[in-house]
């Protein structure tokens, strides 16, 4: 979390004045990315949400955005056990167009172009056949 205090600057006018500035050192050293997150509930999409997630700073996983690291925002964020109520998965690139990439929880999650990462979260449903 940035700190900001205010600092006096001279300026050209014999007056001085005060200028909001940021406190660098006490900059997270944690990269995070962009995540824009769909629900589908019903079988329609909901507006999209955006969040920022840490990436996966552990040497088993290489440092990549694993799914495992966006539950554990959403959690964070919806309440534990909201992600658990989707089935998830990323959108990727194509041909000319895009397609949906089921994911597990394990999943390394690609980007779709540099740093962006998009995510579909479909509602499970259960119906009294599944219940049995």
């Amino acid at each position: 979390m940035r700190q900001y205090k205010w600092v006096e600057k001279d300026i050209i006018s014999p007056e001085r004045t005060k200028v909001w500035t940021t406190d660098n050192k006490s900059k997270s050293s944690e990269k995070k990315v962009a995540v824009i997150y769909y629900l589908s509930r019903n079988g329609q999409l909901e507006h999209p949400h955006f969040m920022e997630v840490p990436l996966s700073s552990s040497s088993s996983h290489g440092g990549g955005l694993y799914l495992k690291d966006v539950f554990n925002r959403l959690d964070f964020l919806r309440g534990k056990g909201m992600t658990n109520m989707y089935s998830w998965s990323s959108r990727r690139v194509y041909k000319n167009g895009f397609v949906w990439q089921d994911l597990s929880e394990n999943d390394l999650i690609l980007p779709t172009k540099a740093c962006e990462y998009i995510l579909k979260g479909s509602e499970i449903l259960l119906n009294s056949t599944s219940l049995r």
